[in-house]
């Protein structure tokens, strides 16, 4: 398996997924891809006996064959919207499944990754790097190709049914927590942005296949 493609979004075929299957295409090469929230799946149990010294997970769920591909793959491709200042949930879970890659030897060291997240703040673009750096690149040795953050501007207030009476949610603070703002907003298709009308983002999602290419 040349490539494979991990998403932590709640959302399937959303900004993440499609930002991930977008990479992975460019690169031209055999790829794999799953969201885990599709999967059914546990966070690491600790159960270092099963793993040590094989330097494979002992859990035998959904996620145990991503896992197998992700150790004998050629570079990976990692994404997850970032929620409430930190990956989701299921990729947290995820990553604490990595642990057996660790152990007796650093098994991933130096495989190529790229790393993908959206949100919905400026600050998130940093946090999002931060997260993946300190958690994955590091832990693991991983050689980072490139970090590609999305800021989508779709908080879940968009869809919740009370985004106008809501004074905490996203879309409270991203017009400034400014009433009349909120009073006046309207919700309409075009508020629900995608990453490929953005020509920007669409030529660095080339440009990170296109490393992905040259491996």
């Amino acid at each position: 398996m040349a490539i494979v493609g991990i998403s932590g979004s709640p959302i399937p075929d959303g900004n993440t997924d499609r930002m991930t299957k977008a990479i992975l295409q460019a690169s031209g090469k055999e790829t794999m891809f799953v969201n885990l929230s599709t999967l059914t799946y546990i966070p690491c149990k600790a159960c270092a006996h099963l793993c040590a010294r094989s330097n494979m997970c002992g859990i035998e769920d959904d996620l145990l064959p991503y896992l197998e591909a992700i150790r004998d793959a050629d570079a990976l491709v990692l994404g997850s919207p970032i929620h409430h200042g930190n990956m989701t949930g299921w990729m947290y879970s995820f990553f604490t499944r990595m642990w057996c890659f660790g152990h007796m030897k650093v098994v991933l060291r130096g495989k190529p990754v790229v790393f993908v997240s959206t949100g919905i703040a400026e600050l998130e673009q940093q946090r999002g790097s931060q997260i993946f750096q300190d958690r994955f690149a590091k832990g693991h040795r991983l050689k980072v190709l490139g970090h590609l953050y999305y800021r989508s501007l779709i908080p879940p207030c968009l869809k919740c049914g009370a985004g106008r009476d809501c004074r905490r949610g996203g879309l409270w603070h991203l017009l400034g927590r400014d009433e009349e703002a909120l009073e006046a907003f309207e919700f309409t298709p075009d508020k629900f942005r995608r990453f490929e009308d953005d020509p920007e983002v669409v030529d660095q999602v080339q440009e990170l296949g296109s490393r992905l290419a040259r491996l």
